[in-house]
Order: C-alpha cells, then structure tokens, then sequence
C-alpha cells in the first residue's frame, strides 16, 4: 500500500472509534485515543504521532455522527 492507501484505512479504523470518545472528558479520552493511535501504527507500521497526525490533518473527511 501506498502512503494515501494507508492514511485513508487509518481514517476509516478511526471512524469507529472516535465516536465513542466524542463526549467523553478530554482527560478520559486522551488515553483512549492514545492506545487506538498506537494500535493502528502497530497495523500499519507507522507510529502514533503519525496517525493522531493524520487524524488532524485530514479530520474533515472523518464521517461525524
């Protein structure tokens, strides 16, 4: 896979789990979104900061509920 392939599969895994920590307390979150971030760099061998970067980045195209 190329670089755009694996930031499109890490914004669709992050789909799922970002709703469930939309209204959590940011301190409750953080640690949440920490261990998915470092779940799908193991996935896609990449690091955290990557993918919590690539979630940023591109955080429009992420499908809100």
């Amino acid at each position: 896979m190329n670089k755009y392939q694996i930031e499109i599969k890490i914004l669709q895994e992050s789909e799922t789990f970002l709703p469930k920590i939309g209204n959590m307390p940011f301190d409750k979150a953080l640690p949440i979104l920490r261990r998915e971030a470092w779940r799908l760099a193991d996935k896609y061998d990449t690091d955290g900061a990557n993918v919590i970067n690539i979630m940023l980045k591109r955080f429009g195209e992420i499908k809100h509920e």
